[in-house]
């Protein structure tokens, strides 16, 4: 069992190593004066109450000899050094883990008993268990919905949400989304089906409330769409029945801060994520325009010239992503024809009223009449390269260049019998993994799969990983920290 060490004994600790330590910060080889550690790497991931095990090697100019020094491995939460936790007093390590879920520092020290030097080196520890970090998979099995949840170690967790909760989490599945966390207020997942929206605590995926009591006046239904965030943490909008609403997350009292009412105007709001940066922006469905918020209602932006007028579009968005000011977007004519755009959100000033308005400035426009693309239901752009537009149709995921229109590359390296339900990249830690939902197309449950595939720089795909029978028919994927 682990030991608490005392706050004191900590205060020393960090006192020497302080004065003793020559931190170059490359923690695979660390020359300390006359001893090198090796084999302790740069970050660890260990899942709780498992085993973790890194021996290391010692070499001394004068020979090393294991008796003549005294071994401390200690661990603390980050942000948290007055609560340390000892975890050996061994050279090698090798425990079970029974630390609480989160973020750790580990440091270890090596004392000479003769001379009373320390020697020491950190690293980062991470543990988990099984619904702490990983991806969430948002599938429909028998009209259900269903959550599979696959952590950062690959421990796969199916009907998740029913294990815990007793129930299913209701009928025609929409979304899942990771909403809300931040230094002041409360990290929320939000399961959205045809039935409502259910807010479920992230930790173990138990049911907290109907995600209605989050505004001052709930939307009916309350069928989220789409969750934009703001890049920098301070606000989040949420799209629900085309309308759109607001809530600050920087500097409030309320971990469980409500969202405002619904932003006014005569407008359907698409549901893609647009946001993504510290201007929020939209595409309205109703009115084929892109739009802002202003103060509290939607306006147009500046109609523009070019290869197409952000104004006035006359056509609908199949799909649309922003990073930073980066817009990437497949849309659809009157006619059933489909382009992809590209452009740029640019924030601009008025000399005398000093207010500021949203301008979309067009780059380009390219035609899209690739095989499969007219019937695509899914789409991913990736921030590593936003010039890489992915598809999935039957069962191949094909990308295709906005510049040129050209396919680059299509990868079709699936189990036999599957077709592609839906795909999206990861827009937390690993950009460049797209995850991909594969299944028998029959809805039953076991009948779908997962794989992670990772982007290459040339827009080809390869296979990282994949988990075989563990949902039904994907919808929606999300990554939750």
């Amino acid at each position: 069992m682990m030991k608490k060490i005392q706050l004191i004994i900590w205060s020393i600790l960090v006192l020497c190593v302080g004065a003793c330590t020559e931190d170059k910060g490359d923690y695979d080889y660390i020359p300390l004066n006359d001893l090198v550690v090796q084999g302790i790497e740069k970050d660890y991931t260990v899942e709780q109450f498992s085993s973790l095990k890194i021996p290391v090697t010692i070499t001394v100019k004068d020979g090393f000899s294991e008796d003549r020094y005294e071994y401390l491995w200690y661990i603390w939460r980050v942000n948290n050094t007055a609560d340390p936790d000892t975890l050996s007093f061994k050279k090698d390590l090798d425990v079970e883990v029974e630390s609480v879920t989160g973020e750790y520092s580990m440091r270890y020290i090596v004392t000479d008993k003769e001379t009373g030097v320390f020697y020491s080196t950190r690293t980062d520890l991470t543990i988990v268990n099984s619904y702490s970090k990983g991806l969430m998979a948002l599938s429909e099995v028998e009209g259900n919905a269903n959550v599979t949840f696959i952590n950062v170690v690959n421990t796969v967790t199916e009907d998740a949400y029913e294990k815990v909760n007793g129930e299913i989490a209701g009928r025609s599945p929409r979304g899942i989304f990771y909403t809300g966390e931040g230094e002041f207020t409360k990290g929320l997942v939000v399961i959205s089906t045809g039935d409502g929206s259910k807010a479920i605590e992230p930790t173990d995926f138990s049911y907290m409330m109907d995600f209605s009591e989050m505004f001052y006046f709930a939307p009916d239904p309350c069928v989220m769409e789409c969750l934009c965030k703001n890049m920098y943490g301070f606000d989040e909008y949420v799209i629900i029945n085309g309308r759109v609403y607001n809530r600050y997350l920087s500097f409030v009292e309320d971990m469980f801060v409500k969202y405002d009412p619904q932003v006014k105007g005569d407008y359907e709001a698409a549901p893609f994520s647009i946001y993504e940066s510290n201007d929020p922006f939209f595409y309205d469905q109703k009115g084929k325009r892109f739009i802002y918020n202003n103060y509290g209602a939607m306006i147009s932006v500046e109609p523009a010239s070019g290869v197409f007028n952000p104004a006035e579009m006359e056509s609908t968005m199949v799909y649309g992503a922003a990073f930073e000011d980066n817009v990437r977007a497949v849309m659809e004519d009157a006619d059933g024809h489909r382009f992809v755009i590209a452009a740029q959100k640019r924030v601009e000033y008025d000399d005398e009223s000093y207010d500021s308005y949203i301008r979309v400035i067009p780059i380009r426009k390219v035609d899209l009449n690739q095989a499969g693309i007219a019937g695509a239901t899914c789409f991913a752009v990736s921030s590593k390269d936003v010039d890489f537009l992915y598809y999935g149709y039957q069962d191949k995921v094909v990308c295709v260049s906005t510049v040129t229109g050209n396919v680059l590359a299509t990868y079709d390296g699936f189990e036999d019998g599957c077709t592609i339900d839906y795909i999206e990249f990861d827009r937390s830690e690993n950009p460049d993994r797209l995850y991909v939902g594969v299944s028998d197309g029959s809805g039953k449950a076991k009948s779908g799969s997962i794989y992670y595939l990772k982007m290459n720089s040339n827009g080809s795909l390869e296979e990282e990983n994949h988990f075989s029978n563990v949902c039904g028919k994907v919808v929606d994927f999300e990554y939750k920290k």
